[in-house]
């Protein structure tokens, strides 16, 4: 991912990225302020945001984000991948340890029209493009590789929690089945 982000930052001109020296496992890290969903698509035909956040978007739906903050203190966090709840006593502990995060390319997205009710929702921008306008940078080699490795990520991740849901859906079945009931011959 490392690789990623340096290709995706340097269509912008940004080269000198730091990255963690370690990367902390089962831990909340901070928070950022979701202000919309859009399609991949809206996404990379969307000129009011910087080439390199269109190029970011890799999935169908991409959560449009501001305002990174960082815990000072990582929490400890048992959980799976997603979007949950926090407990509130974790959230109010943590709100008080927020700082931001000064990223060397911050977005501003544009904000949505109150009197659009569907604004940045999925499907709302593309009324107003055509699908030809999407990413005009010629894409390097290296950016083709590392958006391949980016979509390929995103791709093991569907997988995953596809095996899980019929790994799932097959042990319950299982259980129904052997439910202690003798035989019939």
């Amino acid at each position: 991912m490392e690789d990623f982000y340096r290709e995706i930052y340097a269509v912008n001109g940004i080269t000198d990225l730091k990255f963690p020296e370690h990367y902390p496992v089962s831990r909340l890290l901070g928070c950022v302020e979701v202000v919309g969903c859009v399609k991949c698509e809206e996404l990379a035909s969307w000129e009011a945001v910087p080439e390199g956040v269109r190029l970011e978007g890799q999935t169908d739906f991409c959560w449009l984000c501001e305002q990174p903050q960082k815990l000072l203190v990582p929490f400890e966090m048992r959980g799976y991948q997603g979007v949950y709840n926090l407990e509130r006593k974790i959230h109010e502990a943590a709100i008080r340890s927020l700082v931001p995060v000064k990223g060397p390319m911050p977005v501003k997205f544009p904000l949505p029209n109150p009197q659009d009710p569907f604004s940045l929702k999925p499907g709302s921008i593309s009324v107003g493009f055509s699908y030809n306008k999407a990413s005009v940078v010629e894409k390097s080699e290296g950016l083709s590789a590392a958006i391949a490795g980016a979509r390929a990520a995103a791709t093991q991740f569907n997988k995953k929690d596809q095996n899980l849901v019929s790994n799932t859906t097959t042990n319950s079945y299982s259980n129904s089945t052997s439910s202690g009931r003798p035989d019939s011959k």
